[in-house]
Protein backbone atom coordinates (compact mmCIF):
# COMPACT_ATOMS: atom_id res chain seq x y z
CA UNK A 1 0.00 0.00 0.00
CA UNK A 2 1.49 3.42 -0.96
CA UNK A 3 1.58 6.01 2.03
CA UNK A 4 -0.57 9.15 1.07
CA UNK A 5 0.83 12.08 -0.46
CA UNK A 6 1.24 14.80 0.74
CA UNK A 7 -1.78 16.69 -0.45
CA UNK A 8 -4.10 13.76 1.51
CA UNK A 9 -2.18 14.04 4.42
CA UNK A 10 -2.88 18.04 4.38
CA UNK A 11 -6.93 17.49 3.26
CA UNK A 12 -6.80 14.89 6.61
CA UNK A 13 -4.88 17.33 8.78
CA UNK A 14 -6.96 20.37 7.65
CA UNK A 15 -10.53 18.15 8.25
CA UNK A 16 -9.03 16.82 11.87
CA UNK A 17 -8.22 20.38 13.06
CA UNK A 18 -12.06 21.88 11.39
CA UNK A 19 -13.22 18.88 13.85
CA UNK A 20 -11.02 19.83 17.12
CA UNK A 21 -12.06 23.46 16.66
CA UNK A 22 -15.73 22.78 16.54
CA UNK A 23 -14.86 20.27 19.96
CA UNK A 24 -13.70 23.01 21.35
CA UNK A 25 -15.82 25.80 20.60
CA UNK A 26 -18.63 23.99 21.62
CA UNK A 27 -17.12 23.18 24.88
CA UNK A 28 -16.18 26.71 25.40
CA UNK A 29 -20.36 27.44 24.30
CA UNK A 30 -21.60 24.93 26.98
CA UNK A 31 -19.34 26.19 29.76
CA UNK A 32 -19.96 30.23 29.81
CA UNK A 33 -23.90 28.99 29.45
CA UNK A 34 -23.17 28.56 32.92
CA UNK A 35 -21.50 31.62 33.22
CA UNK A 36 -24.14 33.61 31.82
CA UNK A 37 -26.82 32.24 33.81
CA UNK A 38 -25.09 32.54 36.86
CA UNK A 39 -23.56 36.06 36.36
CA UNK A 40 -27.71 36.74 35.69
CA UNK A 41 -26.57 37.76 32.04
CA UNK A 42 -30.31 37.09 29.86
CA UNK A 43 -29.11 38.42 27.04
CA UNK A 44 -25.71 36.65 27.03
CA UNK A 45 -27.68 33.23 27.68
CA UNK A 46 -30.00 34.27 24.83
CA UNK A 47 -27.26 34.51 22.57
CA UNK A 48 -25.97 30.81 23.20
CA UNK A 49 -29.44 29.43 21.71
CA UNK A 50 -31.07 29.07 18.04
CA UNK A 51 -34.62 31.66 17.90
CA UNK A 52 -36.41 28.15 17.63
CA UNK A 53 -34.21 26.27 20.21
CA UNK A 54 -35.60 23.84 22.91
CA UNK A 55 -35.03 23.52 26.34
CA UNK A 56 -36.41 20.83 28.32
CA UNK A 57 -35.27 20.60 32.18
CA UNK A 58 -37.98 17.51 32.44
CA UNK A 59 -40.62 17.65 35.08
CA UNK A 60 -43.20 19.06 32.18
CA UNK A 61 -41.06 22.50 32.23
CA UNK A 62 -39.98 23.18 28.35
CA UNK A 63 -38.84 26.53 26.89
CA UNK A 64 -39.40 27.23 23.38
CA UNK A 65 -37.20 29.38 21.90
CA UNK A 66 -34.48 31.82 22.97
CA UNK A 67 -37.20 34.38 24.60
CA UNK A 68 -38.23 31.90 26.74
CA UNK A 69 -34.43 31.13 27.82
CA UNK A 70 -34.33 34.76 28.45
CA UNK A 71 -37.36 35.22 30.56
CA UNK A 72 -36.10 31.99 32.86
CA UNK A 73 -33.00 33.83 33.83
CA UNK A 74 -34.85 37.25 34.73
CA UNK A 75 -37.77 34.85 36.34
CA UNK A 76 -38.16 34.75 40.11
CA UNK A 77 -36.64 31.29 40.21
CA UNK A 78 -33.32 31.90 38.97
CA UNK A 79 -33.33 35.31 40.31
CA UNK A 80 -33.56 34.09 43.87
CA UNK A 81 -30.70 31.86 43.41
CA UNK A 82 -28.41 34.74 42.21
CA UNK A 83 -25.64 35.44 43.32
CA UNK A 84 -24.77 32.51 45.45
CA UNK A 85 -24.92 29.72 42.66
CA UNK A 86 -22.75 28.08 40.03
CA UNK A 87 -23.13 25.81 36.78
CA UNK A 88 -20.85 23.54 36.38
CA UNK A 89 -21.11 21.67 33.26
CA UNK A 90 -18.81 18.79 31.96
CA UNK A 91 -16.98 16.84 31.29
CA UNK A 92 -19.15 16.38 27.99
CA UNK A 93 -18.41 13.83 25.17
CA UNK A 94 -18.98 15.90 21.76
CA UNK A 95 -19.80 14.23 18.54
CA UNK A 96 -19.71 16.91 15.78
CA UNK A 97 -21.25 15.90 11.86
CA UNK A 98 -20.48 18.96 9.48
CA UNK A 99 -22.68 21.58 10.74
CA UNK A 100 -24.38 19.35 13.53
CA UNK A 101 -23.18 18.35 16.48
CA UNK A 102 -24.47 16.17 20.06
CA UNK A 103 -22.04 16.88 23.76
CA UNK A 104 -23.66 14.87 26.56
CA UNK A 105 -22.09 15.76 30.00
CA UNK A 106 -23.07 16.75 33.19
CA UNK A 107 -24.17 19.73 34.99
CA UNK A 108 -24.25 20.36 38.39
CA UNK A 109 -25.68 23.75 40.28
CA UNK A 110 -24.52 24.28 43.81
CA UNK A 111 -25.96 27.27 45.31
CA UNK A 112 -25.02 28.91 48.90
CA UNK A 113 -27.45 28.33 51.73
CA UNK A 114 -26.45 30.47 55.40
CA UNK A 115 -22.87 30.79 54.30
CA UNK A 116 -22.28 27.05 53.12
CA UNK A 117 -22.46 25.47 49.56
CA UNK A 118 -24.46 22.54 48.70
CA UNK A 119 -25.21 20.89 45.39
CA UNK A 120 -28.89 21.75 44.40
CA UNK A 121 -29.35 19.92 41.09
CA UNK A 122 -27.00 17.14 39.34
CA UNK A 123 -28.41 16.16 35.71
CA UNK A 124 -27.05 14.72 32.49
CA UNK A 125 -27.45 16.63 29.43
CA UNK A 126 -28.25 15.73 26.13
CA UNK A 127 -27.13 18.88 23.91
CA UNK A 128 -27.93 19.21 19.85
CA UNK A 129 -26.17 22.19 17.88
CA UNK A 130 -26.28 24.04 14.84
CA UNK A 131 -23.60 25.91 13.08
CA UNK A 132 -24.11 28.82 10.89
CA UNK A 133 -22.25 31.96 9.98
CA UNK A 134 -22.18 33.57 13.48
CA UNK A 135 -21.00 30.23 15.13
CA UNK A 136 -22.50 27.04 17.13
CA UNK A 137 -25.83 27.69 18.90
CA UNK A 138 -27.54 25.40 20.85
CA UNK A 139 -30.89 23.81 18.98
CA UNK A 140 -31.80 21.58 21.81
CA UNK A 141 -31.17 20.68 25.38
CA UNK A 142 -32.45 17.62 27.79
CA UNK A 143 -31.75 17.77 30.95
CA UNK A 144 -32.83 15.43 33.25
CA UNK A 145 -31.76 14.84 37.09
CA UNK A 146 -29.81 11.82 38.80
CA UNK A 147 -31.94 8.95 39.65
CA UNK A 148 -34.04 8.19 36.90
CA UNK A 149 -34.32 6.18 33.88
CA UNK A 150 -34.66 9.37 31.66
CA UNK A 151 -31.13 9.98 33.32
CA UNK A 152 -29.48 6.90 32.60
CA UNK A 153 -31.30 7.02 29.07
CA UNK A 154 -29.04 10.44 27.98
CA UNK A 155 -25.97 8.72 29.85
CA UNK A 156 -26.44 5.69 27.12
CA UNK A 157 -27.02 8.07 24.34
CA UNK A 158 -24.00 9.26 24.83
CA UNK A 159 -22.13 6.20 24.92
Amino acid sequence: MTPPGLDERLELLERRIVELEAERDIQRLIVTYGFAVDSGDADATRARFAEDAVFDIGGGRVMNGADDVHAMVLGAGHQSLLPGCAHTIGPAVVSVDGDHAVATGYTRIYRTVDGRFELFRLAANRWELERDESGWRISRRDSRVANSAEYQDILHRGL
